[in-house]
């Protein structure tokens, strides 16, 4: 995660890990596909972030140089916004990420669009949500047990998470995010989704003299068109194909509801096993 949490221009949602969210594809079958489109629109946050990277390989380009594809977002009957392209290394290489902070508006259906300087073309239609009917739900844990999250008024849930603040010695701030989709159910009531959060303070594996100063649940609602991601994090839902013309890949629209939350650690069987 970007180590600037407060910036809500950072990656949003979650840590945009998406170096591991290339759309699969056979290299040596014969394919018309030009770009594979990935990641979302964030109608709760001040920056949007995608991915866009060429299927079909382009002699002597390398991966780490700028991609010369003009990317544009807009909504449907708008004007065009060109977003702007960095590229950031992460362990599984080099990705192309384009940004914009255009605000996105919720219940507004976009279009996303590659054009390669050699005429290629992808593009994907992204609907957002409206936040007119969405509610969530928390409970809090009971005896240190689960804390239930409940989701009304969005036809699909794409991810519950905890996310932490942690500062270090030195007075350094990180943000470290935990998906907490593993449980999710559908209810005459709602989504329900259990949150775990007693494991997430091992798995931050804080050292000595680190401090969590801040943790919040993050509750992402989603259009229908959204993969079920039961199982699965965001970036692993973004491989699977959507509805992009003359491309692969995902891209969805989501709003974000956010709710502070004390973090404790859960002991026994009983707590862990928690129903829906």
């Amino acid at each position: 995660a970007d180590p600037v949490p407060a910036m809500r221009r950072a990656l949003p949602l979650i840590a945009l890990v998406l170096a591991a969210c290339e759309a699969p594809f056979d290299p040596i079958a014969e394919s018309d596909l030009a770009f594979a489109l990935s990641g979302y629109l964030d109608a709760s946050a001040d920056t949007q972030w995608v991915r866009v990277e060429r299927v079909d390989p382009v002699a002597g380009v390398e991966r780490a140089a700028a991609l010369d594809v003009t990317v544009t977002l807009a909504a449907e009957g708008g004007e065009p916004v060109v977003l702007a392209q960095e590229v950031r290394t992460f362990v599984t290489g080099p990705a192309h990420l384009f940004w914009t902070d255009t605000a996105i508006a919720p219940g507004t259906a976009y279009r996303l669009r590659a054009v390669g300087s050699d005429g290629v073309t992808a593009e994907t239609r992204v609907a957002v949500p409206d936040t007119a009917a969405f509610e969530v739900r928390v409970e809090p844990e009971r005896n240190n047990c689960p804390i239930v999250v409940t989701a009304t008024g969005v036809p699909r849930v794409a991810d519950v998470q905890a996310r932490y603040v942690v500062v270090d010695p030195l007075g350094r701030e990180r943000e470290v995010r935990f998906s907490h989709l593993l449980a999710l159910r559908r209810t005459p009531g709602g989504v329900r989704a259990l949150v775990h959060s007693g494991d997430d303070t091992s798995r931050l594996a804080l050292d000595r003299g680190h401090q969590i100063i801040s943790a919040e649940l993050v509750v992402a609602g989603a259009e229908a068109d959204w993969p079920e991601t039961v199982g699965l994090t965001i970036e692993q839902a973004l491989v699977f194909g959507g509805a992009v013309e003359g491309g692969g890949g995902f891209v969805g629209g989501v709003v974000t509801r956010r709710f502070p939350f004390t973090p404790v650690i859960s002991f026994g069987r009983s707590c862990m096993s928690g129903r829906l």
